[in-house]
């Protein structure tokens, strides 16, 4: 039997303690203390915490024995986490060909022919992508790089924190070190099946394939191609995000202009509502991201009474809440807006209780075509005027002044 062998190159970008570093990200002056999220059990803590010998699921009261007290104990704010995983997934679509989430706080990343794109080694992309990510979304990863996704995954234990590892050669020798237990999908009952056979990883390679796919479960000989260098794991996209994101970082400009602020947020916003068209999706939720000088985010959430793809209502919106929550004895060094409770618009089922703003359907396709002809021709050669509503807009939002 004969298998192509990938000639693809997979990166897989794991956070370094993601909960723990969310919860740095929202107070940066817990960054050097001993940081545990979690209820019962801990969650997730920061490595200074984990060189102590605390994981996840180390039950409170044992991690309370062992740091005296001397700690951070947080609950898990898991509306904020899923935010900062979107913006990071949003991030990795524009600076990467594919993106496949693994999880909340991971993903698969085809990178194939980009260090050539940029004229630069692969070892130097990498790094660079690292320390992008750190200053555009706060969060420290770890990256993995090898032919094939699995491949990838199974080193995700090596160099960690904020480190990396490229492995593109066909040898199975490093294979030798690593235990079966650390390939995804491999489960203790069937470690317990193989375990007279494979010791590691470097012996379930060069197990015979009709026995894998005869004798133990349905997705062993994917995975058993995977690590023979043959793209094989096919993880399924979710095409539809929950939230979609876009912000930059000034750090070069630390301000509290509020005119230079709101122009930020208003050009985040264009790009945006881009996408939004693009995607098809309307939203019924708008939230505002805030980092000071300091490095403290401050997040701020607005919920409509219905979905909508009016770009009056939402600009609307994000003007009138910079209105409220900006802060002139703040100085600011990022800002970025989040869309989330997307809904997709390939349907619409009307609704009497539903508070339509306006036709928004022949809006949208207003939207599309202006949309279509930036693309073509030049980003934003045709603009919308930003002050098209009356007077009597806030009242007709049901926000208050």
């Amino acid at each position: 039997m004969k298998f192509n062998t990938s000639k693809k190159i997979w990166a897989h970008i794991d956070c370094d303690s993601f909960f723990a570093e969310c919860e740095i990200l929202k107070n940066p002056k817990i960054k050097d203390d001993f940081v545990i999220v979690g209820d019962e059990i801990v969650l997730a803590c920061n490595y200074k915490t984990k060189s102590f010998g605390i994981k996840t699921w180390t039950p409170i009261w044992q991690a309370r024995e062992i740091l005296k007290n001397k700690w951070v104990y947080l609950s898990s704010d898991h509306d904020f986490y899923s935010l900062v995983s979107s913006k990071l997934m949003s991030y990795l679509e524009e600076k990467t060909l594919e993106v496949l989430p693994f999880s909340i706080d991971e993903a698969f990343c085809d990178i194939t022919g980009l260090c050539k794109l940029y004229w630069i080694d692969l070892e130097t992309y990498i790094k660079n992508l690292q320390n992008d990510i750190l200053k555009n979304i706060w969060i420290p990863v770890s990256i993995w790089v090898s032919t094939t996704k699995i491949k990838a995954k199974i080193f995700s234990k090596l160099n960690k924190p904020f480190g990396f590892f490229i492995d593109l050669s066909c040898s199975s020798e490093l294979y030798k070190t690593l235990e079966l237990k650390i390939v995804p999908f491999i489960w203790k009952s069937m470690q317990e099946k193989l375990k007279y056979k494979c010791s590691n990883v470097y012996d379930f390679v060069f197990l015979w394939y009709w026995y894998l796919k005869n004798n133990i479960w349905k997705n062993a000989t994917d995975l058993w191609l995977e690590l023979s260098w043959v793209n094989a794991f096919f993880i399924k996209k979710n095409n539809f995000s929950k939230s979609i994101s876009r912000g930059r970082s000034f750090n070069k400009n630390i301000t509290n202009d509020s005119d230079f602020l709101l122009k930020e947020l208003i050009s985040n916003f264009n790009f945006l509502f881009e996408e939004l068209i693009l995607k098809n999706y309307e939203t019924k939720r708008v939230s505002i991201f805030f980092r000071d000088k300091e490095k403290q985010t401050f997040i701020f959430h607005y919920t409509l009474p219905c979905f909508t793809i009016d770009r009056r209502v939402l600009l609307e919106i994000i003007k009138y809440m910079f209105k409220i929550y900006f802060n002139d004895n703040v100085l600011y060094r990022s800002t970025w807006i989040v869309f989330s409770n997307l809904k997709d618009r390939s349907f619409h089922q009307t609704n009497i209780f539903e508070n339509n703003f306006s036709k928004t359907t022949t809006k949208k396709e207003i939207y599309t075509i202006i949309n279509d002809i930036n693309l073509k021709y030049d980003n934003h050669k045709i603009a919308f005027g930003m002050d098209l509503l009356g007077k009597n807009f806030i009242s007709k939002l049901g926000i208050r002044k």
